[in-house]
């Protein structure tokens, strides 16, 4: 999955890449550089029309989550974020 572009499902603009999968989340390096953040497998689907993800959240929701360090390990406010 890694490099992997992902897009958004609603007007499909590019969001950035997966650089990594950890746990249930896919790794989304934002364009430009911007930082890296936790994507959940479950709203995300791989498109079976060429290679790519197909994001369920709105953009603004994926970029207020806690970021991911570049290395592995995600904040444990992570899955608090997306569960409630």
């Amino acid at each position: 999955m890694d490099g992997v572009p992902v897009v958004s499902a609603v007007d499909e603009k590019r969001v950035g890449r997966v650089i990594r999968t950890e746990g249930r989340y896919y790794i989304v390096r934002r364009s430009f550089g911007r930082g890296c953040y936790p994507l959940p497998m479950r709203e995300a689907k791989v498109d079976s029309e060429g290679p790519r993800v197909l994001m369920n959240l709105p953009r603004r929701t994926l970029f207020a989550a806690p970021k991911a360090p570049r290395r592995e390990g995600l904040d444990p406010a992570t899955d608090l974020y997306y569960s409630g």
